[in-house]
């Protein structure tokens, strides 16, 4: 091999090698940033949780809603079907006189037991009476003296969402596509230099 050709050589193996390198040093530098961007910033998400749903009320430390008992004399419970999420507390306020609320079903687990003192227990205007629920499912109630005369409520508590799948981060898809590039890069040069450059210093 003349000189001339062990420095061709010698030249494209350099660029071969120079440009892995870089490549290799551009997706650890990627790396890095996105560890330390998750370092830095992962952290402050977690303000979040200040917005604390005890401000609203409700034993469980969730949402406080109010159901009115009799309002203006009606023989209801206003609203008289509610859907809420697991956690909501419901506030019953008394507005008018002899009213009660009877579980009459409720799913496994619900230990939801209506006011104190049973069926033949009574309350009037101003009483509160509060409970949170905590189990999914249907429940159902009503008042005992007015049964009949359609003074009746449902509650539906929407189940708990599950876990859901982790997302991925943006710092870890910058740095998949950082990766998959430098790894297309290096094998487009390795195959441009396998065809074309030559024996590579063989004599």
């Amino acid at each position: 091999m003349t000189g001339e050709e062990w420095d061709t050589s010698v030249t494209r193996r350099g660029f071969l090698f120079g440009s892995t390198g870089v490549v290799a040093a551009g997706a650890t530098g990627a790396s890095g940033t996105a560890a330390a961007q998750n370092e830095s910033g992962g952290n402050q998400s977690g303000g979040g949780n200040q917005s604390g749903g005890n401000a609203s009320g409700g034993g469980g430390g969730g949402p406080t809603q109010t159901v009115q008992v009799g309002p203006g004399g009606d023989l209801i419970f206003d609203p008289d079907s509610m859907t809420i999420s697991p956690g909501t507390t419901l506030e019953f306020v008394w507005d008018s006189d002899n009213h009660n609320i009877f579980v009459e079903s409720q799913p496994d687990g619900g230990n939801w037991d209506g006011t104190p003192g049973g069926q033949s227990k009574v309350y009037n205007t101003g009483y509160t009476y509060s409970h949170t629920f905590n189990t999914a499912g249907d429940y159902e109630y009503y008042c005992v003296p007015h049964k009949s005369a359609g003074m009746t409520g449902s509650i539906t508590v929407g189940a708990a969402s599950g876990p859901s799948e982790p997302a991925i981060s943006n710092d870890a898809k910058t740095l998949g596509l950082a990766t998959t590039g430098a790894l297309a890069f290096t094998l487009g040069i390795g195959y441009f230099f396998l065809k074309y450059g030559g024996d590579y210093g063989e004599s």
